[in-house]
């Protein structure tokens, strides 16, 4: 049996949810057992059983925000710094005001280093809340003994990809705001406009102009095949999300992300900064740079760039230079191989990636800053070609009704 309940901790904290127990009776003696003392224990009716079900399901699909990741990692780098113990560092981060999901990871993570899980492995199994990158510089921490430093280090890049992703966001509002403003005027003229005016040019024997046939056309087309646009839209979805996640899909699509007009390049300069970010991180952590290129790759999000990181790592292995093996590669500009070959002159590689990640998040905001600037010509054909077709395609059929009552 089911029953639901609602309690609070010894710390204060209130606590829902459900628990399975043959009577009400051994259902408090197991929330007790918990650490949570009831306030309100009740059998689950089929409502709430079909409810906790679904919310179940939906809990799959609970995001945890960057900021509040961002947050976890500083905290614990800040406890373990501190020599605090790390099952003590998760019990107090457990207590902390974060999500649901996130307590509940905690939660889960505690039980698997208690049973004596290793701390990389207890994180890989929650993947979708710790990115590959996430999980591999814990592993570097842990067999490293520098896992302080490299939680410090986490938490930087999570940081740098946050500010990145608002400046984006900033950047692309406008553009945004203009797209969503010409698909509902569109929606609106189609739905109540043009009806209208075909319903007064059909009362006069007048040939529509073609701008108002079209209009016409895309307006009875909407209005009796909208199940089929939905169908399709759909199906297209699915198959692109089925295609991608194929290994010779997911590598097509990042290869033509790249080649994007304005967004391609901005998000290639974002690999090159996070790339040479890590790589000099790893590298100063005492990673040797093969490991570090292993590490990398599995973290780029890009099955291009990730195999050309592959071939560099398979020249340096076979005796090749860094700077030699950057430089035959055509995804890294030759001011990288450059700067690493100035870092392997002078050995300062760790310093000089830095400036390279450095150089390029400069590249980066400069990118995002024009972005709007470079997508203004784009909506602005958008806009003068909708306001062109509709102007036609409203005031051409009026000017030739004017004609005939003049005759």
């Amino acid at each position: 049996m089911q029953f639901n309940y609602k309690g609070t901790t010894r710390k204060g904290e209130v606590k829902k949810g459900v628990i399975d127990a043959d009577n009400i009776d051994e259902a408090s003696v197991l929330l007790y057992s918990q650490g949570i003392i009831p306030e309100i224990i009740r059998q689950s009716s089929t409502i709430d059983i079909y409810y906790n079900k679904l919310s179940q399901k939906l809990k799959k699909y609970e995001k945890v925000r960057l900021e509040e990741l961002i947050v976890f990692t500083r905290q614990f780098a800040s406890l373990f710094a501190a020599g605090i113990p790390i099952l003590t560092i998760l019990r107090r981060l457990e207590s902390q005001n974060y999500s649901q999901k996130m307590k509940e990871t905690i939660s889960t993570i505690i039980k698997d280093i208690e049973a004596g899980t290793p701390l990389s492995i207890a994180f890989r199994k929650h993947k979708d809340i710790f990115s590959d990158l996430y999980i591999n510089m814990l592993r570097v921490g842990e067999e490293g003994g520098v896992l302080d430093i490299v939680l410090q280090r986490l938490a930087l890049i999570l940081e740098t990809d946050l500010d990145t992703r608002n400046k984006i966001k900033n950047a692309t509002r406008y553009p945004k705001m203009v797209v969503s403003a010409i698909v509902i005027a569109f929606v609106i003229l189609m739905t109540f406009v043009i009806p209208k005016f075909v319903g007064l040019f059909s009362k006069f024997n007048t040939e529509l102009p073609l701008p108002t046939k079209i209009l016409v056309f895309v307006n009875d087309f909407f209005h009796n095949f909208w199940w089929l646009i939905l169908i399709i839209s759909i199906l297209s979805y699915l198959i692109y999300k089925k295609y991608k996640k194929t290994p010779h899909g997911k590598r097509k699509i990042d290869e033509y992300t790249l080649k994007i007009p304005i967004i391609g390049p901005l998000i290639h300069k974002i690999y090159l900064s996070r790339i040479s970010r890590i790589l000099g991180l790893l590298y100063k952590s005492g990673i040797s740079i093969i490991t570090s290129f292993e590490i990398v790759s599995e973290v780029t999000g890009n099955e291009v760039i990730k195999d050309e990181l592959l071939i560099i790592k398979e020249k340096v292995t076979r005796g090749g230079t860094i700077h030699g093996s950057f430089e035959a590669s055509k995804y890294f500009p030759p001011v990288v191989s450059d700067m690493i070959s100035a870092g392997e002159d002078t050995g300062q590689l760790d310093e000089m990636l830095f400036k390279i990640a450095d150089y390029y998040d400069s590249e980066v905001d400069y990118s995002i800053k024009t972005l709007s600037q470079a997508i203004e010509p784009i909506l602005l054909v958008m806009v003068a070609g909708m306001v062109l077709i509709l102007a036609l395609g409203v005031f051409l059929p009026m000017w030739d009704l004017i004609k005939v009552f003049r005759q």
